[in-house]
């Protein structure tokens, strides 16, 4: 059988179970509303096929060629697409639902318009130069992926793994990853803007000069993570795990740390203007030279830690736990310490 025979059987309405078609030369064939079931597809070259609304089930695409093929509110469920080639497919609202994706080439393509990827298996994917804006991956293995210049606008990353995944010269913003697993990635340089890491995990990774303003690491984990000289004005590390990172010379205007843990870590030279410090543990940490004019230090925990040359103009000190903190060559007297008219009501009814 050819490539236009099954076309025909497929528009005649038929619908196949259990067969071999490994091999076939499908190029520029309609295959639009097919559904195809348990069929081996392996080494098949669907270039310029329309593939609109097909269904493949349980079946096998290994090594084979879709580049240029129309694939509009396509399903694939639970089908092996390993080595597979979508490079500069343009599509929109695919899905891609339990798939073993490892290795697939989706390079220039443009998967726009809500493309769906669903507990799918996509270790060593290549997504260089790819359109993913508005794309959703959930509970998504994507180990030693390649997304280098990739253009993200809110794309949604639910629960994925990223070891080893480089995401250099990407642009993504207004994007989600929540809960994924991103352990010593290379962020530094790259316009993260709005970007929102919520309870992600962070760490070791490097933030070098990262834009990060209005970014969101809610709950997230960075414990040994890099941020030097980043922007990260309005960002949100509330409750963030931020043992041992270095934030040298980095902007937190305004930034928002409320009962972070901060142990370890280093500030020097940041500038912390109106920072909401309130209830984190900085033990042993270095704010050096930093500018904390006008923030909130309210409740924290600071035993050991460096507060030397920093600017501390009208910064809130109210019932801090500073045993043998270092304030030498600090305006610490421009400081406010503990209101006692806050404490009483911090203490009433205790």
């Amino acid at each position: 059988m050819t490539g236009e025979d099954l076309s025909r059987a497929v528009k005649g309405g038929d619908f196949f179970y259990d067969e071999d078609f490994s091999g076939m030369d499908c190029r520029g064939v309609d295959f639009s509303g097919a559904i195809f079931n348990k069929i081996c597809f392996d080494n098949c070259d669907f270039t310029g096929a329309n593939l609109k609304e097909a269904l493949f089930t349980e079946c096998s695409l290994k090594n084979s060629i879709l580049k240029d093929s129309t694939l509009n509110e396509t399903l694939f469920n639970n089908t092996d697409l390993s080595q597979a080639d979508f490079q500069g497919i343009a599509t929109e609202f695919v899905k891609f639902i339990k798939c073993s994706m490892n290795g697939i080439n989706f390079s220039g393509a443009r998967l726009s318009g809500m493309c769906v990827f669903i507990e799918s298996c996509l270790e060593e994917a290549v997504f260089n130069k790819a359109d993913l804006d508005t794309a959703v991956f959930t509970t998504c293995s994507m180990k030693g992926s390649n997304f280098s210049q990739s253009h993200h606008f809110k794309t949604t990353f639910y629960q994925c793994e990223f070891e080893q995944t480089s995401f250099q010269g990407a642009t993504i913003n207004l994007s989600l990853f929540h809960g994924a697993s991103l352990n010593g990635t290379d962020f530094s340089e790259m316009d993260l803007n709005q970007v929102q890491f919520r309870e992600s995990s962070l760490n070791n990774c490097n933030f070098y000069k990262t834009q990060l303003k209005q970014g969101g690491f809610v709950q997230a984990s960075c414990k040994g993570s890099l941020f030097d000289e980043a922007l990260l004005e309005l960002a949100n590390f509330y409750e963030a795990e931020l043992t041992g990172s270095r934030f040298i010379k980095a902007d937190m205007r305004m930034v928002s740390m409320q009962n972070a843990i901060l142990n370890m870590s280093d500030f020097s030279s940041a500038h912390l203007y109106q920072a909401q410090l309130e209830g984190v543990q900085a033990n042993d940490s270095l704010f050096k030279e930093s500018d904390l004019t006008y923030a909130d230090l309210s409740h924290a925990q600071i035993k050991n830690s460096s507060f030397s040359g920093a600017n501390l103009f009208m910064t809130n000190l109210h019932m801090v736990r500073d045993e043998h903190t270092i304030w030498s060559g600090s305006n610490k007297a421009l400081a406010r310490g503990t209101d006692e008219k806050r404490l009483k009501s911090e203490s009433w009814g205790i």
